[in-house]
């Protein structure tokens, strides 16, 4: 069978362009003001000059890089079959087809990886860059007055967008250790700010989805519990529903991180132990050290001390030499509270060095406070009642100077354990009385008050015991983490020994 003539690469290419925008030749013709017989006469005929197809493809919106891979294709395509060389060594014509076929693979594998790399690239680019526009737009709303930054993103369209979004709610989470009102009007601001950013609507929805689990965790610090888990679960919603592209550009792993915060602060332990180790499978090596401590508190506010510590011990593995001393702080005071717990007090004790040596560089009082009563502790622990009487007595004093009220009802009550084994009734009847003030206060809840008031009743009958004292202690350390637990369950209970409050982290 004769072959027919060999179609013209530019006429195919001519016909792929116009049949890619879903047109007749006749629609062509009219889009370039010129003949049907031109538009026929170079799709058939004769082939349109490269410079000409450059030209009409640009008029139907092709760029020129589209028009020279269409052109390139379609020759590769129509490329005359190969023939065998005149040379013995020469590839045969089946040999040179395969070789071809071989090429043509590897390059368009090579093209479309290229692309992708390139793709990424790009992406990387423009979220570094919005990042950068989102801090400098942050440090000009840092400047504005609070009250005015709400109708800032409202008017102002520059500040609507999903990086500045991200930026107000990081901003939140920062000022959430000692600022609970900045944090909630920083994630507040940033989730508005989430609402009218415009663009893809699943993108957006992660955007929206992040910022409300700094919502929710604002609302946490500031004790508004109910309203963060509304928020929490409307966070997770919108996270859900958020596309692959914005969980690659947002700290997924935060979002579980915060989630697994508020699930143990509302007791819901197991909750929060997945959380947390969804956050740990998903986060950056840096953080699983500071997740590693949040899973250790949860275990210990659920009095599980020994897995505490074990989890502890991984995290310090972890942290290695690393020069973090918030983070170094963290694990050694929590390792050295669940130490305690486990009655361990010689590696407690072992501990105290460093740990007193971060709060003097960190120069907090309170952290040097709570190693105080570490010590004191450790030394009652170890029999060194003297010291140990004289270190509960300094913590008092400082957290009744501070009007902090579960911490004074504690450490009081571990000095009347010594107290009332050593015979003290006196001192235990005037030392119950010093108490007053905390049922005045707002630091206590009824069930912990109530159970303060019976140990006040029995010391001034002087039929207070040393078992009772270690009972209250007891109770009062796991009502700092269950508020309506009555003193009554702890004695048919587990069991576990207090300490100074937790340093969980946020």
């Amino acid at each position: 069978m004769p072959l027919k003539r060999r179609p013209k690469v530019r006429s195919l290419a001519l016909t792929a362009l116009r049949r890619g925008r879903g047109m007749t030749e006749q629609e062509l013709a009219n889009e370039l003001s010129v003949s049907l017989w031109m538009v026929n006469y170079y799709e058939t005929e004769a082939e349109p000059s490269y410079e000409k197809l450059v030209e009409w493809g640009k008029a139907l919106e092709y760029s020129l890089e589209e028009v020279k891979w269409l052109v390139f294709g379609l020759g590769q395509a129509l490329r005359p079959a190969p023939v065998g060389g005149t040379s013995p060594v020469d590839p045969t014509p089946s040999e040179m087809r395969l070789i071809r076929e071989i090429a043509g693979r590897a390059g368009r594998a090579f093209v479309a990886l290229l692309e992708r790399a390139l793709v990424k690239a790009a992406r990387t680019w423009r979220v570094r860059k919005a990042r950068r526009e989102a801090g400098r737009l942050w440090r000009e709303l840092e400047r504005t007055l609070p009250e005015l930054r709400r109708a800032a993103v409202e008017t102002f369209s520059r500040f609507q967008t999903w990086a500045v979004a991200e930026r107000l709610a990081n901003e939140s989470a920062i000022a959430a250790s000692d600022q609970a009102a900045r944090a909630l009007e920083l994630a507040e601001l940033g989730y508005r700010v989430a609402e009218l950013a415009g663009g893809d609507e699943a993108f957006l929805s992660g955007v929206k989805g992040y910022t409300l689990v700094l919502v929710a965790n604002a609302r946490r610090v500031a004790n508004q519990m109910h309203r963060a888990g509304e928020d929490s679960d409307r966070a997770l919603v919108e996270w859900g529903r958020a596309s692959s592209e914005i969980k690659k550009i947002l700290p997924g792993w935060r979002v579980k991180d915060l989630g697994g915060s508020l699930r143990r602060d509302q007791r819901r332990f197991p909750e929060a132990l997945e959380s947390l180790q969804e956050a740990q499978l998903l986060a950056p090596a840096n953080e699983v050290p500071r997740i590693l401590v949040k899973r250790a508190v949860t275990l210990e506010h659920m009095f599980e001390p020994e897995q505490a510590v074990k989890v502890l011990e991984e995290a310090a593995a972890l942290n290695g030499g690393k020069h973090d001393a918030g983070l170094a702080w963290d694990i050694g005071f929590n390792l050295a509270v669940n130490l305690g717990h486990l009655e361990k007090f010689r590696e407690a004790a072992a501990t105290l060095p460093r740990l007193r040596e971060l709060a003097f560089a960190r120069r907090k009082e309170l952290h040097l406070v709570r190693v105080a009563w570490l010590t004191a502790r450790c030394d009652a622990g170890l029999g060194r009642t003297i010291e140990a009487r004289a270190g509960f007595e300094q913590v008092r004093h400082y957290f009744a100077t501070r009007e902090m009220a579960a911490d004074y009802a504690l450490a009081s009550l571990e000095r009347a354990v010594l107290d009332l084994e050593a015979g003290r009734h006196g001192e235990v009847r005037s030392l119950a009385e010093e108490m007053k003030w905390i049922f005045l206060s707002q630091g206590l809840e009824p069930e912990a008050h109530a159970a303060l008031a019976l140990f006040r009743e029995a010391a001034a009958q002087e039929r207070a015991t040393a078992d009772l004292a270690r009972r209250l202690v007891r109770y009062l350390y796991r009502a700092q983490f269950d508020p309506r637990l009555r003193f009554e369950a702890e004695e048919t209970g587990r069991q576990g020994l207090a300490g100074p409050e937790s340093g969980a982290t946020d």
